[in-house]
């Protein structure tokens, strides 16, 4: 009898289990119907600051059984609290806000939803992903207040008006001359006709677009300032403001990054929406790279190999013998600037864009030998170059003896107008205008001791030798203060 007892109590249990079962399954079909939503405050925000998320569900009606919903993070992102919202059973309706934090640049999705439901007694479970999504773009700190110049004077002038000098059927109104036999019909100007009794034609000035290719180096040297501060975070914002101006003229933008290793992106200047906003998105993303090589010392210039070797060949003495075969062949140190990234790269760019296209360096001056040999490269072919250099003394984080900072501010200048006097160059200063401030303005106010030779000269605007349409810019004073970026470049005929 106990054990018929026993029997008929285990297929009871049996059965009130599969009836339970069976309602589990059925009414979990409504989680499916359930809407999950993902909000965040911003959809743009900064790195390494936080940002709330709220997560809400919504049910049609109400489960006998609790549901909890937790998105899906992705990687390297700390969060305030638990990332879930549960729904007791019997609710319709809960939500839950948590803060996300990170330190890395780029497009952050959060989602899809994972959805776990359970019966009260916890004898079932089950789950199911819900396809909702929030995107969140993390976008690297930008400095306040950049500036762009000449020698510690801003400038301020526009990307280009993008014209020729020539006449012809373009854009820009240009004259009205007298009909001549040749001339299309279509372009009588029939006013100008009306009002000088005779055909006159209006003549209009012929526009054309820069091929520009932005060649901007991320290498570790890069890195030099505070966070936010960096000298990749001012060229940076030099880079977007030419992507900007591409943009705004439709001009065919390039963009080639240079890591410690070699080019890290390459892309041939091409026009139209999708480009740009590919651009923008991997210069916003640059980082600087660990530094490859141990010494990073600037290689020697072939002219100053060959003069090396040229003194050296007179000399008998044992400093003589063994410097000199070192010196002998300049070929090695053309091999050796050949190997340097900055140089590989421009190279590169170079051979991808046509003549009397743009090419629009953004570097520092850690590595003056490679920086000039390149730029002479950069101008073969009727190319035009704009260099946009950080002083490496603009980004140390103590200024020390002011009369040293201004010296290494005159040396810096003074590489900066060697590369400035090359035909078809442009090159300009970036840094924080407070330390360019407080390295120049100091000794320029009586501040400290100025060393013989003044202030360098500047000059606050490009001289009278510039092309009309050989202007470039970045960026813009949102505070302004009078120091706001801008940059215009000159094209040498």
């Amino acid at each position: 009898m106990a054990d018929v007892t026993l029997l008929l109590g285990g297929v009871a249990l049996g059965l009130w289990l599969l009836a339970a079962q069976t309602a589990f399954v059925s009414r979990s079909g409504s989680v499916t119907d359930a809407e999950f939503t993902l909000d965040g405050e911003y959809g743009q925000v900064t790195v390494d600051e936080p940002t709330p998320v709220r997560l809400r569900a919504d049910l049609a009606s109400a489960l006998p059984f609790d549901l909890t919903a937790t998105p899906d993070l992705p990687a390297n992102v700390t969060r305030s609290r638990a990332p879930a919202v549960t729904l007791p059973s019997g609710d319709r309706a809960a939500e839950t806000v948590f803060e996300l934090t990170t330190p890395v640049v780029g497009p952050k999705q959060i989602g899809p939803v994972e959805v776990e439901f359970r019966d009260r007694g916890g004898f079932f479970t089950g789950t199911t992903t819900d396809s909702t999504t929030l995107t969140v773009d993390v976008q690297p700190r930008t400095p306040e207040r950049v500036h762009v110049g000449e020698g510690g004077r801003p400038l301020a002038t526009l990307y280009g008006d993008h014209r020729t000098d020539r006449a012809g059927a373009g854009l820009e109104p240009y004259e009205v001359r007298e009909y001549a036999p040749g001339d299309q019909l279509s372009r009588i100007d029939w006013k100008a006709t009306a009002r000088l009794d005779h055909p006159h034609i209006r003549e209009y000035e012929l526009t054309r677009s820069h091929e520009t290719a932005l060649v901007v180096d991320h290498r570790a040297s890069m890195g030099d300032g505070p966070p936010g501060e960096t000298k990749l975070d001012h060229l940076r914002e030099v880079a977007l403001g030419f992507g900007a101006a591409a943009a705004d003229f439709d001009d065919p933008l390039g963009l080639y990054a240079v890591g410690d290793d070699g080019a890290t992106a390459s892309r041939d200047p091409a026009a139209g929406a999708e480009g740009y906003a590919t651009i923008r998105r991997l210069v916003r993303r640059l980082e600087p790279t660990e530094a490859s090589d141990p010494d990073g010392a600037d290689p020697i210039s072939p002219t100053e190999a060959r003069s090396t070797a040229e003194r050296l060949g007179g000399d008998d003495s044992r400093f003589g013998s063994t410097l000199g075969p070192y010196f002998e062949a300049g070929e090695t140190y053309v091999r050796r600037l050949r190997d340097r990234p900055l140089f590989r790269t421009v190279q590169l760019a170079h051979s991808r864009l046509r003549g009397g296209s743009w090419l629009v360096l953004l570097t520092d001056d850690s590595n003056p030998t490679e920086l000039r040999e390149a730029v002479k490269l950069a101008r073969r072919n009727e190319q035009n170059v704009v260099v946009f250099l950080a002083p490496s003394v603009l980004y140390e984080s103590e200024v020390g003896d002011p009369d040293d900072a201004y010296d290494r501010y005159r040396e810096f200048e003074a590489l900066r107008r060697s590369l400035a006097r090359m035909d078809r160059v442009s090159a300009f200063e970036v840094g924080p205008s407070d330390r360019l401030e407080t390295v120049v303005g100091r000794v320029a106010s009586g501040g400290g001791r100025r060393r013989s030779g003044g202030a360098p000269p500047a000059r606050s605007a490009p001289d009278s030798r510039a092309a009309p349409r050989s202007t470039a810019a970045a960026g813009s004073d949102p505070e302004g203060t009078g120091a706001g970026t801008g940059a215009g470049a000159r094209a040498d005929e």
